[in-house]
C-alpha cells in the first residue's frame, strides 16, 4: 500500500528514516498511526503527521553530522542544541 507521504514524495528513498519534528525522533519510512483520515508519526505520544511534520533523516544529518546514519528507535535527536 501506498502511504501518503510517498504520495507527496515519490522520490524519497522508502528504505530511509525520517525525523519528526515535533518529537524529535526518528522512524523508518512508511511507518505511521492511522489517525482518522491521517496518518501520524507512529509515536503514541506525538501529533505530527507523516506529510508536513517529518523530514528526511539525511537533511537532519547534514546539520548534525554527529547523529548516527541508523538513528535508534525512541532515542530523541534534539534539531537544537
Amino acid at each position: 500500500m501506498i502511504t501518503d507521504r510517498q504520495k507527496c514524495y515519490p522520490d524519497e528513498n522508502p528504505d530511509g528514516f525520517l525525523y519528526c519534528i515535533h518529537c524529535e525522533r526518528t522512524y523508518k519510512n512508511g511507518q505511521y498511526r492511522q489517525v482518522g483520515e491521517f496518518q501520524m508519526c507512529p509515536y503514541e505520544d506525538c501529533d505530527g503527521d507523516t506529510v508536513m511534520d517529518a523530514w528526511e533523516w539525511e537533511v537532519i544529518r547534514e546539520h548534525h553530522p554527529e547523529y548516527p546514519e541508523k538513528p535508534e528507535n525512541g532515542v530523541v535527536y534534539p534539531m537544537y542544541h
